[in-house]
């Protein structure tokens, strides 16, 4: 496995095996870098391209686009801008009343808020499990040819085929 081709080319296809390679890197990356403050989020970006790559070589893989790979990021953008209008609106609403801030009413409306922010994190969850378990394609497609399945894993052997009972023994 190319770790290089792996996440930084769109084109071509990948096996289950090395998409899940690819989404852990994605994974871990992202998880590492919510602790580097500017350094973090630009390196993100970077990694926005390779899940381009990844997902994109997967999805080829079993005959589809790699423009599917946009259908859920736009449905994070549409959940997230709710979730931010409603966010917004319920701090607006707590800041503009005279007197006391209803701590309740900013609660309960940041509670709403985040299941949009939760269901963006759903959507990828079930977009991610299908995409690593999509059927390949057999032999080559639109999009190149079969992934190369790795030589070097212990070949597989036929289990023996249960032989005859002997017709010249009786059972007792």
């Amino acid at each position: 496995m190319d770790i290089g081709n792996l996440l930084f080319n769109p084109n071509g296809r990948i096996g289950q095996k090395d998409f899940w390679i690819g989404v852990a890197i994605i994974f871990g990356g992202n998880l590492l870098l919510t602790w580097i403050p500017f350094l973090g989020t630009l390196i993100w970006l970077a990694l926005l391209w390779v899940g381009v790559a990844v997902y994109g070589k997967r999805l080829h893989d079993a005959g589809n686009s790699a423009w599917l790979h946009a259908v859920p990021w736009a449905v994070s953008i549409v959940l997230g801008v709710i979730g931010s209008v409603m966010l917004g609106g319920v701090f607006i609403a707590a800041l503009a009343g005279e007197g006391d801030v209803n701590v309740g009413a900013l609660i309960a409306g940041g509670g709403l808020a985040s299941v949009f922010f939760l269901l963006s994190t759903l959507v990828w969850i079930a977009y991610t499990i299908w995409v690593g378990v999509l059927k390949s394609d057999a032999g080559a497609n639109a999009y190149g040819p079969a992934p190369v399945i790795d030589a070097t894993a212990a070949p597989v052997e036929p289990a023996a085929a249960p032989t005859e009972a002997n017709p010249d023994e009786t059972k007792d």
